[in-house]
């Protein structure tokens, strides 16, 4: 049922340029892991591209980069294996990082994904990087 919803949100996400909660934030998130998973890096920056708050070049240009980076480490290491929330953060009602894990057997990458809203209008994606870094996201158990 969840990968039902997902898919609907998914494909409503088309005809959105804003995202109204957290939770949909967290939504949008989870699909374009999920299709970065199946090595679909391309179409899960393709999903997102509708909710930038950001000119769309350097936006297209990071994503041909990580397709290809992506490549390389399928190459190195296999397929990924999952994915799995990390952390949301805040600042305020303006600002929402999420952090999400690209897991692969032997290791992980880290993506974040920054969403920003000026008046309560939506939240709009201002940024998405990855790093192999993951030491700043150890926690005390």
């Amino acid at each position: 049922m969840a990968v039902i919803l997902a898919m609907g949100f998914s494909a409503s996400l088309q005809a959105q340029d804003s995202l109204d909660t957290r939770d949909h934030i967290r939504m949008a998130n989870q699909g374009f892991m999920t299709k970065a998973v199946k090595n679909d890096v391309r179409g899960a920056y393709q999903e997102l591209r509708p909710l930038l708050g950001v000119a769309a070049d350097p936006y297209d240009k990071s994503a041909t980069e990580a397709v290809s980076y992506f490549e390389r480490v399928n190459d190195t290491v296999g397929n990924a294996v999952g994915h799995s929330h990390v952390k949301t953060e805040v600042i305020g009602d303006d600002f929402t990082r999420e952090t999400w894990l690209h897991k692969f057997d032997a290791a992980a990458i880290a993506w974040q994904f920054t969403y920003y809203q000026a008046e309560d209008d939506g939240w709009k994606l201002v940024g998405v990087s990855y790093s192999t870094e993951v030491e700043d996201l150890y926690q005390e158990p």
